[in-house]
This record gives C-alpha cells, sequence and structure tokens, in this order.
C-alpha cells in the first residue's frame, strides 16, 4: 500500500474519531443499563468497561463521559486503574494507526512545503517527550491529539507511553475526584479537584512556553519584528 493510501485511511480514521468526539457529548447514561452492570459479576464488569473504554476512546468518545460511567460502577481507586488503562490503551492504538497511516506521508508533504510546516515540525521533536508528556498534561487538550501527534513525530515508543502515562495520570485522578465530588455533593471535593485541574494546566503551558512562543513566531511573524 502507497503512502498516499494509508493516508487515506488515516484521515478516515481522524474523521471517525471527530465525529465520534462531536456525538460523544449527547450519549447520556441509560440507568437501567447501569443497574444491570451493577448487579453482574464484578470482573465481567471490569473487563467489559476497559475494552469499551479503549475501543471508544480510540475513536475520540469522551473520556470524561467514559470516566463519570466509571465512578457509577466502581470504587475511586479502581476507576482511577481502569481509567489509565483504557487511556494508555486507545493511545496506544492512535499511535499505531498514526506511524503506521499518516507519518509517511505527512513526512513527505513537510519536505515538499518546507517552510513554516517545517519550523512547526522542528519546534514539536526538540524535545518529543516533553512535547507528549506536557500535551497530555493540559486538561482541555483531547488525548487523540497528543497520540495522532506522537505517531507522525519523532518519538520512541517507550518513550512515548511514559510520557502519556506520568502526563494523563494527575489530570484522571483530579477528573475522577470531581465527578465523585459533583455525584456527592462534596463541595470541598469539587472545588480542590477544579483547583488541580487548573494549576497543572498551568504548568504544563509554563513549561511549555518556549515552545508556544516559537509557535507564534512563526504562524504571526509581522508581531514580533
Amino acid at each position: 500500500m502507497n503512502t498516499k493510501r494509508k493516508f487515506i485511511l488515516f484521515v478516515l480514521f481522524v474523521l471517525c474519531s471527530i465525529i465520534v468526539a462531536i456525538f460523544s457529548g449527547y450519549f447520556g447514561l441509560n440507568p437501567s443499563s447501569i443497574q444491570y452492570f451493577a448487579n453482574s459479576n464484578h470482573t465481567l464488569i471490569s473487563f467489559i468497561y476497559t475494552a469499551l473504554f479503549i475501543v471508544l476512546s480510540s475513536f475520540s468518545f469522551s473520556v470524561s463521559v467514559m470516566t463519570s460511567l466509571g465512578v457509577l460502577l466502581f470504587s475511586a481507586y479502581e476507576i482511577i486503574i481502569y481509567s489509565i488503562i483504557g487511556i494508555m490503551g486507545s493511545s496506544i492504538i492512535d499511535f499505531f494507526v498514526s506511524r503506521r497511516l499518516g507519518k509517511d506521508y505527512v513526512k513527505k508533504y513537510i519536505e515538499k512545503r518546507g517552510s513554516k510546516i517545517e519550523e512547526f515540525d522542528r519546534i514539536l521533536e526538540r524535545n518529543a517527550f516533553k512535547t507528549t508528556f506536557l500535551l497530555s498534561s493540559i486538561f482541555f487538550v483531547p488525548p487523540t491529539i497528543p497520540s495522532f501527534l506522537g505517531g507522525i513525530i519523532k518519538i520512541k515508543f517507550k518513550n512515548y507511553c511514559i510520557a502519556t502515562f506520568l502526563g494523563n495520570l494527575p489530570n484522571t485522578i483530579l477528573t475522577v475526584y470531581l465527578i465523585r465530588g459533583i455525584l456527592y455533593s462534596d463541595t470541598s471535593q469539587i472545588f480542590l479537584s477544579i483547583f488541580g485541574l487548573i494549576a497543572v494546566t498551568v504548568i504544563a503551558l509554563y513549561l511549555y512556553k518556549g515552545e508556544v512562543s516559537d509557535i507564534f513566531k512563526i504562524s504571526f511573524p509581522r508581531f514580533f519584528r
């Protein structure tokens, strides 16, 4: 399969991800289904939930929705573990889809176009581990963005997995406790979780300020003369 056909498959995968991401916000939770799961074998529920998390998140289904469902079914420490497994599983799938289907075409496109796109590529690859880690740490960045990006930029799979895990861990813990705080009307837990999410995002943006500054300079050169 030539690089163009592989890239078309990659684009189709990304489009499916965008469609699922848009519509995932409209999928409500079915109380009867939740009750059915709650009364079933715990091991079976855990397996089904984690598998669904991986598959749906691979197509950009809302991680928050999946975590919210998990909070209704499992204890705090269980949902943190299952959510991390789900995020890592879907991130690995997206990484390999991007690397196998998109990387060659994107690199050839960058070589042809050069100039600004090549400069963007150099900024992102200046420290690929840092890029993956910090993008995974920012709360409002969908997990599929660093996953697809990781497959295209030069980063070893092992380093990608470590950066993705470390980046997602604090936000996963804080999101679980935020949802539990909302569910059980614990105001202090809600505010602490929100503060934590904001703090992690601000720290990540601060640590990436050099790269962000360079990106703005390339994008809007007339403002930085």
